[in-house]
């Protein structure tokens, strides 16, 4: 178990975090439930830390699959993240990222290519991956594939390229793992499997904070 460290347990939501029992007996950890989605988690997030400095800060959450191939329930390291559809429309409608315009300099804010990256995110076990956040769930089967031929990914989510760009411009190391409820497909086609996505998730948090893991990353 993490000694003497400071620790920031973060989520979207209170229920993202109910599978796990350690928790309550982290005396060192604060937690910041931080909302829904990239522009409360910004506020939120960067609140918290310009009033306090953690030895590590760990975001834990569900989200959603690209690959139908894959089985739901994997737990994933978040290592690098995007912001999926900030961007504007050219004149013949097509999809330019902010990154690829010139309202914004390479390397603004640790935004690198129209990525933000997580040195970190290795040092775990669990699968190192790259993470489309998107402001909108949009599951149109057209839509996703475009946008995958565009911007590869594994998995899915609303908060992640918000907790990396807040983490990474506070100078606030940091860890951001993620269990695969759903495959990111139609509605109609889908079979959410949020409360075992939610136990798995549990069982990795009371994992990493009863090990040494932890510690040598801190």
């Amino acid at each position: 178990m993490v000694q003497n460290k400071k620790l920031l347990i973060a989520a979207s939501t209170l229920g993202e975090l109910s599978g796990a029992k350690k928790i309550k007996e982290t005396n060192n950890a604060d937690i910041l439930i931080t909302g829904v989605g990239a522009f409360f988690s910004i506020y939120n997030l960067t609140k918290l830390l310009n009033q306090k400095h953690y030895d590590l800060a760990l975001f834990f959450g569900i989200c959603g699959l690209y690959d139908f191939n894959e089985d739901l329930l994997g737990v994933y390291s978040v290592e690098t993240t995007r912001f999926l559809n900030l961007g504007i429309e050219d004149d013949d409608g097509n999809f330019v990222p902010l990154s690829k315009t010139n309202f914004v300099e390479n390397g603004y804010l640790n935004y690198n290519n129209g990525c933000f990256f997580n040195p970190s995110a290795k040092l775990l076990n669990q699968k190192a991956v790259t993470c489309n956040t998107v402001t909108q769930c949009k599951t149109d089967k057209k839509y996703v594939t475009q946008m995958l031929k565009k911007f590869p990914a594994q998995i899915e989510t609303m908060e992640s390229a918000a907790f990396s760009m807040v983490c990474l411009n506070e100078n606030q190391k940091f860890l951001e793992i993620r269990c695969a409820s759903n495959y990111v497909k139609p509605k109609k086609e889908q079979k959410w499997r949020i409360k075992s996505a939610i136990e798995k998730l549990g069982e990795e948090i009371d994992y990493l904070l009863s090990s040494n893991i932890l510690d040598s990353i801190c």
